[in-house]
């Protein structure tokens, strides 16, 4: 049987197009806000429902489309941005290709309302899959609405594949803050199922900041400026000491198009060093601003990956201008005259001549001559003998008899030997100790085992939470709450999981300003850290939203079993101890932790003879 070459229909075309620019409901977020921005728009509405699959509305007050201009929108390749092949080196749109419209089309309902300013009627137009079904004039007001419906109705399989509310919400949200952010000459409303989400309206750049993330952004913040002829720099990094264990507030903008950069980031995690913890990663609302020919967005179907003409020249610019902005930071909170009372000092009057304070003492009063007259002088042999039980104090040796001792020291460190004495045996004698704060050390019948602690733990908590079983988790209140706020993505995360997390001792209110008051935190928790935990707590759950065989509460015991566990370095009693070690034995896998890693290791007697021969 030969194979025949066809030409493919334009429904299946569209289709295969629209796998490229519609992967998931925030693809259509992202290619009609961009063409409302392009659209001249002042004020943009986000309006979803039931995470985009039943409803996306883009409202804007653009310049409008004629009816003819808004039939065409819906062909392949139709765009208004490029005339020539030159052009596509000299853009300055977000959005160039043509293809959103017909490919959104051609997998959901769509309903297009359009008007340009000066005109009577404007269009109504409803497509379903590449089909208009619709096209009359009607009233409306000026710009643009485009409500997209039952996206994927034709292609079931694409809708299977998409992840639960909570994540496709979080990348809606995501794509929302990409331009929020960025063009704080534009006022945005973003409304999901019915509920306000954010409100932001025209203002500087680091007032949209503080208005996405927070008031708490206000101090943290620090301005970065810089520019030559490859590039112009400009945007905020924040302080060192609010660094963060994950790169979720991190934003790079080419000419006002969010893009991801690695090889950027790494410029300004290198201008860091020395300043933050490892594996922390600072914050950071940076725009480049590129003469467009020597960039090419056109690589990648998203436009999040640009290709620049010379990227070493702006690796070298960014990392030099975040290390002067740290730098200035430093010396100004060093050097605050300011605030300093010791500077305010009133200037002299002419003629005026200094007061010179006069300080009284006694010249024959010495403070210590009583006291050491009374001292007895320390002989060489007491200073010897002192420092040879602080090495056994310090040092793994075993303790003199007490005979060999009584000539050498008087009755009080006599009675303190024998105190360590009997603390020493009773160590040694016992089948359990730690070691180091760090391992359990346990004698079985055939050997010695080893534990690590903090891996147990972390086993033991996951099986109980795995299990529903919270009842060895109690919560704390605090006696002074403390705001917080969230990154937006985590704020809309938390809000959803405030009823889960709360069995696991976390008591948390959602306040009007977008904030949370955390009145109640677990009992293995410290206070300080509950913030930290919450926010690693969401960072792991984005992170394993692509495992969608895992239930969410498995995911969240995962989490919350290496937020809650003993830590390394916390020094356990016996009864601890020992405890531990009879809840690990229960648990259906002892040698492993959660995290796949080694719990214990075992040294029978017969490799011990075999290493001492």
């Amino acid at each position: 049987m030969s194979n025949i070459i066809q030409l493919l229909p334009a429904n299946i075309a569209n289709q295969i197009a629209a796998g490229e620019v519609v992967q998931r409901p925030s693809s259509v977020v992202k290619e009609l806000i961009e063409n409302a921005i392009d659209a001249g728009a002042t004020n943009i509405q986000l309006i979803v429902k039931d995470s985009g699959k039943t409803l996306i509305q883009i409202i804007d007050n653009g310049y409008g489309m004629s009816s003819d201009d808004a039939l065409m929108s819906f062909e392949r390749h139709a765009t208004s941005k490029i005339k020539n092949a030159d052009d596509l080196f000299h853009l300055t749109t977000m959005g160039f290709r043509g293809e959103a419209l017909a490919s959104i089309a051609s997998i959901a309902h769509v309903e297009m309302k359009t008007k340009q300013e000066g005109s009577e009627l404007g269009t109504l137009i409803e497509m379903e899959g590449t089909i208009c079904k619709n096209n009359t004039a009607i009233a409306c007001e000026k710009g643009t609405s485009i409500s997209v419906k039952n996206l994927f109705f034709n292609v079931p399989a694409r809708r299977n594949f998409l992840k639960s509310e909570g994540v496709e919400n979080s990348h809606i949200l995501d794509e929302f803050l990409h331009t929020a952010l960025i063009h704080n000459n534009i006022s945005f409303t973003y409304y999901n199922n019915g509920k306000l989400i954010h409100k932001v309206d025209k203002s500087t750049i680091k007032k949209r900041i503080i208005d996405l993330f927070g008031t708490s952004f206000n101090e943290r913040l620090i301005p970065i400026e810089e520019e030559i002829d490859a590039v112009k720099i400009s945007g905020f990094i924040t302080k060192a000491e609010y660094s963060k264990k994950n790169r979720s507030e991190q934003y790079f903008f080419v000419n006002n198009r969010f893009m991801k950069s690695p090889y950027l980031a790494n410029a300004i995690d290198k201008a860091y060093q020395g300043l933050i913890v490892e594996k922390t990663y600072p914050s950071f609302f940076v725009n480049l601003e590129v003469a467009p020919e020597n960039i090419d967005v056109n690589i990648h179907p998203t436009k999040t990956e640009i290709k620049f003409l010379d990227d070493r020249v702006i690796y070298a610019v960014l990392y030099a201008a975040v290390k002067r902005s740290l730098g200035q930071f430093t010396l100004a909170a060093q050097l605050d005259f300011e605030s300093d009372s010791s500077f305010n000092v009133a200037p002299l009057k002419e003629g005026q001549i200094p007061i010179i304070p006069k300080i009284e003492y006694n010249p024959s009063y010495n403070p210590f001559e009583d006291k050491w007259k009374e001292q007895k002088p320390i002989s060489e042999r007491e200073k010897s003998n002192n420092e040879n039980w602080r090495e056994f104090f310090y040092e793994d040796k075993p303790l003199p008899k007490q005979e060999e001792v009584i000539e050498l020291i008087d009755e009080t460190i006599l009675e303190e030997v024998e105190e360590v004495q009997e603390k020493y045996i009773a160590k040694t004698t016992s089948d359990t100790i730690q070691f180091q704060n760090k391992y359990i050390l346990t004698k079985t019948k055939s050997g010695i085992v080893v534990i690590n602690q903090e891996r147990a733990s972390q086993r033991i908590l996951f099986e109980k939470f795995s299990q529903s079983n919270y009842e060895s988790i109690t919560s704390q209140q605090l006696l002074f709450p403390f705001n917080h706020f969230f990154s937006p993505t985590h704020s809309f995360q938390l809000l959803e999981l405030v009823p889960e997390i709360r069995k696991y001792g976390f008591m948390l209110e959602y306040q009007k300003d977008g904030s949370f008051n955390i009145v109640g935190i677990p009992n293995t928790l410290h206070s300080e850290n509950a913030q930290l935990a919450l926010e690693e707590l969401l960072y792991d759950l984005n992170e394993q939203s692509q495992d969608l065989s895992t239930p969410k509460h498995y995911k969240i015991a995962l989490s919350m079993s290496k937020k809650l566990c003993i830590k390394e370095g916390e020094k356990l009693e016996t009864q601890e101890m020992v405890g531990i070690i009879g809840q690990l034995f229960a648990c259906s896998n002892c040698e492993l932790s959660p995290f796949g890693k080694k719990i214990m290791h075992k040294i029978d007697f017969p490799e011990l003879d075999r290493i001492f021969e």
